[in-house]
């Protein structure tokens, strides 16, 4: 047994050692480790650096992981994908996860960033039970350890330099809104809108869709602007009989989403969610790196056309990060 133990011992300090042999410094390495109690367990390590070739074939750091019995056929790439990413100019991907929220960048350009405390966690722990993510149960008790977690990834591609940039230097703000407002002038008239409707749209204050056993949904808060609304205008919204039970099984009460200048809160059954932040152009970087330049398809392997609706989301993204709303969906209980 004595010696099963040294053996298990040993092994996991072996693959420890090639882990850490495999990573770069990360931006912040160090903080949480440095402001913990020395009795407390925490997890704050350098980002791991998993580097592809042409052919899209990871490897940690220019080590062959297959060659010591690890498998990493999960982050295999295609060389279609490779070539996307070089044709984009992306030479790295870095996730960086601390107890404050997630970070996720390419080419040191922040792609998506949520905001998280303890509360939030948790209540995100909720969302994937309500979702029937797969192993949510699992997910749920890991959760919690993200508080006292830091750690990060690094993923870099062909053509990369020696340094590449895992976090770039903070993006001028003003600027950002200027390009905004003027991708919302592009936007309305696209869709044939009229610039002051959006004026109108987040002046109302809040709104509220509520729905009653039947699944009608009625409209509350636009005031003396309902008069100009069509009888039927919220038909489309109605929930139909499965629907409603799928309501009820899930447990869904309400549904509160607001936009704000920092970013998108989404409140589910009272409980707030993490913060999506979009005051850096992350959803402008998002859809310029991750989707059009395939930095998003290379990280998750998932096909393109499985990520159109969020590329129709960070095409409105503009209209929604300068315009306030405030709306509640209420479920019937």
């Amino acid at each position: 047994m004595q010696n099963r133990r040294l053996a298990i011992m040993l092994s996991m300090l072996l693959i420890l050692s090639i882990m850490l042999s495999g990573c770069m410094a990360r931006p912040g390495q160090g903080k949480l480790a440095a402001a913990t109690a020395v009795d407390s367990v925490v997890v704050d390590i350098p980002a791991i650096a998993i580097t592809y070739d042409n052919q899209g074939q990871a490897s940690l750091k220019g080590l062959d992981l297959a060659a010591l019995g690890v498998d990493l056929s999960a982050l295999t790439r295609t060389p279609e994908q490779m070539a996307a990413v070089q044709a984009a100019g992306i030479e790295s991907v870095f996730v960086n996860l601390t107890p404050e929220g997630v970070n996720l960048y390419a080419n040191g350009s922040p792609m998506l960033t949520m905001d998280w405390d303890a509360n939030s966690i948790q209540s995100l722990g909720a969302v994937l039970g309500i979702a029937g993510i797969d192993n949510a149960d699992t997910l749920v008790k890991v959760l919690p350890l993200l508080s006292n977690m830091s750690l990060g990834v690094a993923m870099t591609f062909p053509g990369a330099s020696d340094t590449p940039t895992l976090v770039g230097p903070a993006p001028d703000k003003a600027a950002l809104a200027a390009a905004n407002q003027a991708a919302v002038a592009q936007i309305l008239g696209e869709l044939g809108v009229p610039p002051f409707a959006t004026g109108l749209l987040g002046g109302l204050g809040p709104l509220t869709i509520r729905f009653d056993a039947n699944g009608v949904a009625t409209l509350e808060g636009l005031g003396m602007l309902a008069g100009f609304l069509p009888a039927d205008a919220l038909a489309g919204l109605n929930l139909k009989p499965d629907q409603l039970a799928q309501v009820k099984e899930l447990g869904l009460q309400s549904l509160n989403v607001k936009t704000q200048p920092q970013g998108l809160a989404i409140t589910l059954n009272g409980n707030a969610l993490p913060l999506i932040r979009w005051d850096s152009g992350q959803m402008q970087n998002l859809v310029k790196l991750g989707l059009d330049g395939g930095a998003l398809t290379a990280l998750t392997g998932a096909d393109p056309q499985s990520l159109d609706a969020l590329h129709q989301l960070g095409k409105f993204a503009p209209l929604l990060e300068t315009t306030p709303l405030d709306i509640t969906v209420v479920f019937p209980g």
